[in-house]
């Protein structure tokens, strides 16, 4: 694991443990936001899983149905392993906090269940965003390709245009490039 990935993971389940003792499900939101820009980039499975974690968490949280108790204690295990680099207790700590998520309740099993895939196909569309195929996005999260182009296909990111230059200024520097 990368430093820079590992200290971002550190900040965000920092964070997220504060953010559950105050019980605000959208700061818990935010940082699940925090570490999709290090995914993109390292494409790597841990922040995926922090994504994953705290997009599922922050929506279970909002229903109100959630025992925090136990999902704040696999994120301090998780912190701490990942801070005395036990990587593999950190991923298995992880997987634990979205199997107490989802066990949380009987009758909000399906919910959760739907919300982890809504986490994944969210997370995987941010990662599109930045530059990352869909086939890698979709290996890295471990859904279908179909199921993410679906996903992408109903966003309008690819419609929102971040800066325009004219006409006039494109031609200029297309004369300017090919001397003209």
């Amino acid at each position: 694991m990368e430093e820079v990935v590992r200290q971002d993971i550190l900040e965000v389940l920092k964070g997220g443990i504060e953010a559950l003792r105050e019980g605000d499900a959208f700061r818990v939101k935010e940082l699940s936001n925090n570490v999709i820009h290090n995914a993109s980039i390292f494409q790597d499975e841990d922040s995926l899983g922090i994504a994953v974690l705290m997009y599922a968490l922050s929506k279970t949280m909002e229903k109100g149905r959630l025992d925090l108790t136990e999902v704040g204690k696999l994120l301090s295990k998780a912190k701490a392993a990942l801070d005395s680099l036990n990587f593999d207790e950190h991923r298995l700590a992880v997987k634990l906090g979205l199997k107490k998520i989802s066990e949380a309740d009987a009758r909000l099993k399906i919910f959760v269940s739907s919300v982890i895939d809504q986490a994944q196909l969210k997370k995987g569309c941010k990662i599109c965003m930045h530059g990352v195929s869909v086939a890698r996005t979709a290996n890295i999260l471990g859904i279908s390709r179909w199921e993410l182009m679906q996903y992408l296909g109903r966003t309008t990111f690819h419609d929102e245009v971040i800066e325009t230059v004219n006409v006039q200024d494109r031609l200029a520097l297309a004369r300017k490039v090919f001397g003209e």
